[in-house]
């Protein structure tokens, strides 16, 4: 590397004794993108200085620039007009400089913050993806991050997928350390996060979440956490699309959790093709998972809907911006906080009261749980790179123990009697949550399925299922807020998903401590839920949340409202409260 004069600080240093640094036009967390010279035949171009983990003297460091040069020098090798171009792999300082063509455009990401796409141009935006994903995995290549910010929208209607900086050759060990995951959160595939790891199905996972956030203008699986996001991408299924139209059976599609469900490339192809220019769409005969029945073409003329001016100039590798997260719309299962119970003082009214004659829509789909992860201990995000570690416990686990990242060792959800017995009419145990200080009261078939933190961690939450109905403590050691703040925060968080959020809040105190009870539902126009959370603020400085989530309008509502009230009234919490043992059974 030199600088001969060309500018100062890193603009004007010479990679490979040929590209000439610029400026810096893009940052994230896998590296910073530069827009370069190519002093040998006069061109701009893209430079991305890679970032790796660790000290560049370890040879876990080596270990990985020479596992990336190789990944770099093989995504050279994909060959399509949607595939950004790889001109050169240059390695300065022991580390794999990436040369790539400049494309001048906006990202998808930036179009979408505008408005969502009409189904049209979504489909003609993801099938020039499409290409570019074939093309890298007919000779080996997974992208593992495609998301609209790496879709670029150049002149002359051009759609190019970039930033295989962090794609990584099938049958290789991955770039990252066990426990880590490279790529956009809400955009992985679930298999990854199971550690099976990414193939052609998990790029056409990210393809079905990137066509719903086209149509829609927002992924289908972003929460208000990291930890909401992981579980709705593991449990959720995703809300129904709008606006997607004749796009919206290939999205729900592609976004199955089982790979091998998926459609495949060919006939997610021949769909997109057929509604960008405006045929019926075809449809499966059966056959397979690629086989589909096409339809003739319509004969009237396309019209195509245009995804906005596209003048401000961009290059390739351009990382997403952090924009706040935007909620998603309709009855998302379980996103984030929630609410509390009914026979309470007379509540003071800050929103709309629930409504109890809301009745059940359609049926809410359920995905079975025996597959999903006990706990997620923390995401942590870097530019656009997410380094998630799995912390798993067991049903009689009162701390996270750190596991390889597998779900085999999560229990699945035991479920009560279909008939809905007097809560006190069948047996309570009693779980110890030690580094809560708390002991949690619930009916003998709730099992934990989900657990986070341990004593250093803030906050901590341990959850359990039984019935599709879902209990969750959480402790922080410093309160948000106060409890009615926090149950104001709840009531938005729920109005942000669907936007018809009715929420009852009631002031109260818990043995002696001040509370807010906060008595949710929304989605009342799709599949209702209801959310009841009490919220408690203790005399160390610390808040506890007690939170039922259950559909509403159903004969679980009964149950889940009734777990509730009893489950806070047994609940014991603080250092003075909290009882010790393991699980006890009560009547």
């Amino acid at each position: 590397m030199s600088n001969d004069g060309g500018g100062t600080g890193a603009n004007g240093l010479v990679i490979g004794g040929r590209y000439r640094l610029i400026e810096r036009i893009g940052s994230g967390g896998t590296g910073t993108v530069w827009r370069a010279l190519d002093e040998r035949v006069e061109r701009d171009v893209a430079v991305k200085q890679p970032h790796l983990p660790g000290d560049r003297e370890a040879e876990s460091h080596r270990r990985a620039a020479n596992r990336l040069y190789r990944e770099a020098r093989a995504a050279a090798r994909v060959d399509h007009p949607s595939a950004v171009s790889i001109h050169d792999v240059v390695v300065e300082d022991g580390l794999p400089w990436i040369v790539m063509e400049l494309i001048r455009g906006e990202s998808l990401h930036e179009v979408l913050r505008r408005g969502p796409l009409e189904p049209a141009e979504s489909a003609r935006v993801g099938l020039a993806v499409l290409g570019a994903l074939r093309a890298a995995h007919a000779v080996g290549i997974v992208h593992r991050d495609v998301k609209p910010a790496n879709v670029l929208l150049g002149p002359h209607d051009r759609v190019v997928l970039t930033d295989f900086g962090i794609a990584h050759i099938q049958g290789e060990e991955s770039l990252t350390m066990s426990g880590e995951f490279v790529g956009s959160l809400e955009f992985i595939a679930p298999e990854r996060m199971s550690g099976r790891g990414a193939g052609p199905a998990s790029d056409l996972w990210s393809l079905g979440v990137l066509l719903y956030a086209s149509v829609e203008g927002r992924s289908p699986f972003r929460r208000t956490a990291p930890e909401s996001t992981l579980a709705a991408i593991l449990a959720d299924d995703p809300p129904e699309p709008k606006r997607a139209g004749p796009l919206g059976p290939l999205i729900l599609r592609l976004l199955v959790r089982e790979p091998e469900r998926r459609p495949g490339a060919e006939e997610t192809g021949a769909v997109l093709e057929a509604v960008a220019e405006g045929w019926p769409a075809p449809e499966p005969d059966g056959a397979g998972a690629g086989a589909v029945r096409r339809t003739e073409p319509r004969t009237e003329p396309r019209t195509e809907p245009q995804a906005g001016p596209r003048t401000e100039p961009q290059a390739a590798l351009r990382p997403e911006s952090q924009a706040a997260p935007r909620p998603e719309p309709k009855a998302a299962p379980r996103p984030e906080p929630q609410a509390p119970s009914q026979a309470e003082p007379a509540p003071a009214l800050l929103s709309a009261s629930v409504t109890e004659t809301v009745p059940a829509a359609r049926p809410r789909r359920r995905t079975p749980r025996g597959t999903v992860p006990l706990a997620l201990l923390g995401a942590v995000v870097a530019g656009g790179t997410w380094l998630v570690t799995f912390f798993f416990g067991g049903p009689d686990s009162r701390a996270a123990t750190e596991h390889p990242a597998t779900y085999s060792s999560a229990p699945a959800a035991v479920s009560s009697p279909t008939a809905a017995p007097s809560p006190t009419a069948v047996a309570w145990t009693a779980h110890q949550e030690e580094a809560m200080q708390a002991v949690l009261f619930l009916p003998s078939a709730y099992r934990e399925s989900a657990r986070q933190g341990g004593a250093g961690d803030q906050p901590r939450l341990v959850v359990y299922e039984a019935d599709g109905i879902t209990v969750r403590l959480t402790r922080w050691d410093t309160a948000p807020g106060s409890p009615m703040s926090r149950a104001q925060a709840a009531h938005r968080t729920w109005d942000g998903h669907t936007g018809d959020a009715r929420t009852q809040y009631t002031r109260t105190r818990f043995h002696g401590d001040e509370a807010a009870l906060a008595d949710t539902a929304f989605g009342l126009a799709g599949s209702p839920t209801r959310i009841m959370q009490m919220f408690v603020l203790t005399g160390d400085g610390g808040m506890y949340e007690l939170r039922v989530d259950m559909p509403k309008g159903t004969a679980d509502e009964k149950k889940g409202t009734a777990v509730f009230k009893e489950a806070r009234n047994r609940l014991e919490i603080g250092k003075d409260r909290a009882v010790s043992g393991r699980h006890r059974t009560m009547p």
